[in-house]
């Protein structure tokens, strides 16, 4: 008798014939059906699944095939689903229009009011925008940018590059990430080619080497997601374990345990922190991490699907040692791992942008002078005030100390002074860096050194190691002790200055009436045109410096002329005879030297040069086209134009006579002083000078 087959192909969904085969393989009813049942019914178990026995192997368990196995064969997975409906691409013009239909106006992301509202357009164009709305949010706002959606739509790679720019420096990890993704890619074209390429056989697995704090388990999250996306994991889950969860405590428990861990990420990735922690011996001196490596070994010979793709993360140094004594013991390990991925330590720069980062991502700012320039003065400022082994210690961590502590110092600032503000200071970063202690020694697991018996010299070693961390950060805390004390004299000096020049400024007393024929008469004061006597504190003067002139300073953009209260202070030190003051000028704080012709930013410590043309020269411009009567605002790089409407404005306060006037531009309120000749944003509170030229 042959094969039973269904009347009709069309209705083999509908009619008990898989029952009916499943009943000749398993007529014990046991729940599995044996390799000998198999045999027996090939014909009948090909027809209602085609391939089953020649991929007995993979679909069927300890050499038998359960229930479930059976039934579920052949039935699309979510990953064949999620490939079909990938396989369709859309049309990012007709993508682009219907987002702009119905987004609303003025907003930049579709809502779920947008997509309820306009369901039956979505639904003809896109269903995936609502069938996968999670999967295209990617940073879980609840709304779908246009370059979240254009990602979705344009496929993986499109899809990686923007996971990999989103991610602030590690610029060689990057690269190893695409070369992996593009060695797999190719491979599949290839094999759809026709060549017969072989795969990388389910072998996976991957090292992560790297210092704290450098993104190790953000990236893990990434390549979790890769996977799934280019089919090799049913699952972008990522299951995150280290040693504690691994190891027990009592022999036979470990196996157990791990097993655990590995049937709860079999269908995506097993992320082992501190991996070189399971070749290390516990404390109490029981050696449990040996089997929890040979269970995760046995585990790794499995493709996915089967059992998780891993990822062993760690420090270089120990993860190299790690490898090293799983060698020794067994080369299985070793064998089973393709990939090694390197992550480096963050720059100086990278830091600046991760904090700007975050503190942008918990509703703060940071000041303008810290991130013009491409974070520049911050930068410095971390490279600066911040110890080498504790940047490498921490790398990103170290961000978060420097922001919990600026924040602390933001919020005394605002308690003293009764305004709340939400911009961190240059002031914040260097009182919060002045409080990060120096690293502590780092925990390998090894046995810690007490003083006694062998060893000692490596315990000297530590401890000088500790010493002299301790005294760069000692010399780290005089520097910026130091250069507050210098601000402070420096200050301290200008006050002086002012106060001798406004004590010479004062007209002299009379002399008292004579009282005798005998009273000594008064000396009378010279003319009004002739010059002070020589040597009486005119060091400026004899630098070149004329009084009364007109002083400018050379910005980016060429020399600008300084505001009319500037005029006033700079002029009347040199008049008083100072060669140096320090005051404030447009609502800043500069240390200006006379002698040396330079202006430098008290809180930045960034001087420029500076200049005084004679009283009635010409005042050259700062730049040809400024000539010619138009209103500038002076920016972070330079002197800018203003916009028609704007200078109009102005204009006419000016000749109206006003001195002040309300201006809102680009969505943000000013008040304009036309005699200080400043801009204040009134939400932000930053002033910046104007003038007219």
């Amino acid at each position: 008798m042959g094969p039973l087959t269904p009347r009709n192909p069309r209705l083999r969904t509908k009619y008990p014939y898989n029952d009916m085969v499943w009943k000749k393989l398993d007529p014990d009813t046991k729940g599995f059906a044996e390799i000998k049942q198999v045999i027996k019914y090939a014909d009948d178990v090909e027809m209602c699944c085609p391939g089953l026995v020649d991929r007995f192997q993979e679909v069927a368990k300890n050499g038998k095939l359960t229930k479930d196995a059976f039934d579920n064969y052949g039935k699309p997975t979510d990953r064949a689903k999620h490939r079909a409906k990938r396989a369709k691409r859309h049309d990012l013009g007709e993508l682009r229009q219907l987002f702009d239909t119905i987004v609303k106006a003025g907003e930049k992301d579709i809502k779920l009011a947008d997509l309820v509202r306009h369901k039956r357009e979505v639904n003809r164009i896109c269903p995936e925008l609502i069938t996968e709305f999670s999967d295209i949010d990617q940073d879980n706002s609840c709304s779908v940018s246009w370059d979240e959606l254009r990602v979705f739509a344009g496929g993986t790679d499109d899809w990686l590059k923007f996971q990999l720019q989103n991610i602030i420096g590690l610029d060689g990890l990057k690269d190893q990430i695409h070369q992996f993704h593009q060695s797999i890619s190719l491979d599949k074209k290839r094999q759809a080619a026709g060549f017969d390429v072989k795969d990388a056989g389910g072998k996976y697995h991957m090292i992560f080497q790297g210092n704290p704090g450098t993104g190790k388990t953000t990236m893990g999250r990434v390549v979790a997601a890769l996977l799934k996306r280019i089919g090799i994991t049913q699952s972008d889950l990522l299951v995150e374990v280290q040693r504690d969860q691994l190891v027990a405590g009592y022999v036979g428990q470990t196996a157990p345990k791990t097993q655990e861990k590995i049937d709860e990420a079999c269908a995506g990735v097993l992320f082992v922190d501190e991996a070189y922690r399971l070749s290390q011996g516990s404390k109490s001196g029981s050696d449990y991490g040996k089997e929890a490596i040979e269970t995760l070994m046995g585990a790794m010979t499995e493709p996915p699907g089967k059992a998780p793709v891993m990822v062993f993360a760690g420090y270089p140094n120990d993860m190299a040692s790690f490898m090293q004594a799983t060698m020794q013991a067994n080369s299985g390990l070793y064998r089973r791992i393709a990939y090694t991925f390197d992550f480096e330590d963050y720059t100086p720069l990278d830091l600046a942008k991760i904090l700007g980062k975050m503190a942008q991502g918990k509703g703060f700012g940071l000041s303008a002078d810290l991130t013009s320039n491409n974070f520049e003065v911050l930068s410095r400022m971390i490279e600066e005030g911040t110890l080498p082994e504790a940047r490498a210690l921490m790398n990103g961590g170290i961000c978060e100390r420097i922001f919990t502590f600026a924040k602390q110092s933001l919020d005394g600032r605002c308690q003293a002074s009764g305004q709340v503000s939400v911009e961190i200071t240059a002031e914040d970063i260097t009182m919060a860096m002045t409080r990060i202690p120096p690293p502590p020694r780092r925990d390998d697991g090894g046995d810690d050194d007490d003083g006694g018996g062998g060893g000692g010299g490596g315990g000297g070693d530590e401890r000088l190691r500790l010493e002299l961390t301790n005294v760069k950060q000692q010399l780290i805390l005089v520097k910026q002790q130091l250069r507050t004390a210098r601000a402070d004299s420096s200050r301290l000096r200008g006050e002086l200055d002012r106060t001798k020049a406004l004590l010479a400024s004062r007209p002299a007393a009379p002399p008292p009436a004579a009282r005798g024929p005998q009273a000594p008469q008064a000396p009378q004061a010279p003319p009004a045109n002739q010059a002070p006597p020589a040597g009486a504190g005119h060091a400026a003067a004899r630098a070149g410096v004329p009084a009364g002139g007109t002083w400018q300073v050379l910005l980016e953009s060429g020399w600008a002329t300084i505001d009319a209260a500037g005029q006033h202070i700079m002029n009347g030190a040199v008049a008083a005879g100072q060669t140096s003051i320090r005051d404030k000028i447009a609502g800043r704080e500069y240390f200006i030297d006379f002698v040396a012709k330079k202006q430098t930013n008290c809180r930045t410590g960034k001087a420029r040069d500076i200049r005084c043309a004679p009283a009635g020269s010409a005042v050259p411009a700062s730049k040809p086209s400024e000539a010619g009567g138009i209103w500038q605002v002076l920016l972070n790089d330079g002197w800018k134009v203003m916009d028609a409407p704007t200078s109009a404005t102005l204009s006419q306060a000016a000749k109206a006579g006003q001195t002040t006037v309300q201006l809102r531009q680009r969505g943000y309120d000013y008040t304009v002083d036309l005699a200080a000749l400043t801009q204040t944003n009134l939400a932000t509170k930053a002033v910046r000078q104007i003038k007219f030229v």
